[in-house]
């Protein structure tokens, strides 16, 4: 076989071999953004969940069941002192368990939030008494606040990390920061009591 029928040849093959791919998938490449799966359970798929009392803007599609909610909730109790922001930044930040594209931002049991989020609950809770001290004397900002919770802070633009989209949350009284308002391609309960005890 000369060169020039090797060339033909290969191309030929390669061609066979990726046009199946692409009538397949449309694409040889799986996009992270719409793989979504519950890193946080075991790497099962989220389901619509009709009954969820709390963390209600996953309903429709969501990694965490309404016992699982309870279970975890149940254990974390509001910090002395703390406002209704601070306690809806706190309560938006454990529904991370539900978000259904929470395999961008959880993994190998550690939680990254993102560090505008971080800044904005800090601020939100900075009057609060966490270990008997008033949070804003023990941290300097929302990146210190967040790392000593034991979670990851990266910038929002790292688009690996944890937000809220605040216009999910249609109870009254909601925060609306710009910074926090837009939606990113965008341990168990043990992790969560970090909020707490840390």
């Amino acid at each position: 076989m000369q060169h020039g029928q090797r060339i033909v040849l290969a191309v030929y093959l390669c061609l066979q071999i990726s046009i199946p791919i692409c009538e397949a998938g449309g694409s040889n490449e799986i996009e992270s953004d719409s793989v979504h799966f519950c890193s946080f359970f075991n790497n099962r798929a989220p389901s619509p969940q009709p009954g969820l009392r709390n963390c209600t803007w996953f309903a429709k599609n969501s990694c965490c069941k309404q016992e699982e909610i309870e279970a975890t909730f149940g254990t974390v109790k509001p910090l002395p002192g703390c406002s209704p922001e601070c306690q809806r930044y706190t309560n938006y930040l454990m529904c991370y368990i539900c978000a259904p594209f929470q395999n961008r931002f959880y993994g190998q049991e550690r939680l990254t939030v993102c560090e505008e989020f971080c800044n904005a609950w800090y601020s939100a809770c900075s009057s609060a008494i966490l270990k008997g001290s008033v949070i804003g004397t023990l941290y300097t900002n929302g990146r210190e606040f967040c790392e000593k919770r034991n979670f990851q802070c990266e910038p929002m633009e790292s688009q690996s990390c944890f937000t809220f989209d605040f216009a999910l949350d249609r109870t009254s009284g909601a925060p609306s920061l710009p910074a926090l308002s837009q939606t990113l391609p965008t341990a168990a309960a043990v992790t969560l009591l970090f909020l707490i005890a840390l």
